[in-house]
């Protein structure tokens, strides 16, 4: 499920503090260290941490909106899209994919089954959270081809909640 997923993502991210925040110098020279604690590109100084990933809910939702971002990215780049889309009632997830948004050494062992199959339960909480009403999803770079893989299975399976449209941008 979708929290499982994001309770996998919190012991992830205690992980990554541990093993390279913890050991990262701060301080004068470190201004800019990615990961230098409390450094202007540290995204924990952010709340939310937009690295991480979000739910943005609607008590009335029109339909929901799920968020996929690119490769080596994380789910930061598509932030204020959904905003935008959350301010007009719909509910949004933008997951964080495996292996992004940490450390670039967790995309080496990543497959693209393990992107699609977060694809896959997030947009059945999705369909959890807003009924029968339609669900789109928004596919940046890497994650367009995630957002056709995922339709053209939802379309061949009754039981998978289908997309009501796909947004693809910059399509890899």
């Amino acid at each position: 499920s979708f929290n499982d997923y994001l309770r996998l993502e919190d012991r992830l991210f205690d992980q990554l503090d541990q093993k390279i925040y913890a050991k990262t110098e701060t301080g004068a020279g470190f201004e800019l260290a990615r990961y230098s604690a409390g450094s202007a590109a540290d995204p924990t100084r952010r709340d939310p941490n937009w690295n991480r990933s979000y739910e943005m809910k609607s008590d009335a939702p029109t339909g929901g909106v799920l968020l996929l971002h690119g490769m080596s990215d994380s789910p930061y780049s598509l932030r204020a899209l959904g905003e935008t889309l959350n301010k007009k009632n719909y509910w949004v997830v933008g997951p964080r994919l495996p292996g992004h948004g940490t450390a670039p050494s967790g995309l080496k062992h990543i497959q693209w089954e393990d992107m699609a199959a977060v694809v896959h339960l997030c947009m059945a909480h999705l369909a959890a959270k807003v009924g029968n009403k339609p669900i789109h999803i928004v596919g940046y770079s890497t994650g367009a081809p995630l957002a056709l893989d995922y339709t053209l299975n939802a379309l061949e399976e009754s039981a998978a909640p289908t997309p009501a449209s796909l947004i693809l941008i910059s399509p890899a």
